[in-house]
């Protein structure tokens, strides 16, 4: 007897779906409330968790899509004046350097990249901001 065709995926490939679009989810939750906490210069506390996720992703199109966001963040950030010298009272300074410490282990992470045995991940790499 034939093997009936399957027109729905697999419950293996059903879950590897739900998985990354869990994952990709959470990603761009963190990434609106990143950007949202610059906008409203609230709590970056979030930023931990999307560096977290990144560093943590076992998945190579999870690590892509949690990297594209933290670039995204950090280009808010950047932008927004975040890390330059405004504010000299002491909070301003702990918080600007929390968030160099976030930057640092990002830029870290990127250049392991460089030498990671998945072709993916070497050559897709943030580009670089253009001026505006």
């Amino acid at each position: 007897m034939p093997s009936a065709i399957r027109s729905l995926p697999s419950p293996t490939k059903k879950r590897k779906l739900q998985d990354d679009s869990g994952f990709a989810r959470s990603v761009e939750q963190l990434e609106d409330q990143l950007t949202l906490a610059v906008a409203q210069n609230s709590s970056l506390n979030p930023l931990a968790d999307l560096l977290d996720l990144t560093l943590t992703a076992s998945d190579p199109q999870h690590t892509s899509k949690a990297i594209y966001a933290l670039y995204r963040v950090f280009v808010v950030i950047v932008t927004n004046g975040n890390l330059l010298g405004r504010g000299k009272d002491e909070a301003t300074k702990v918080v600007k350097s929390w968030i160099w410490e976030r930057l640092n282990e990002y830029v870290d992470f990127l250049g392991s990249l460089l030498k990671d045995e998945e072709k993916f991940l070497r050559v897709n790499t943030p580009p670089p901001s253009s001026p505006n």
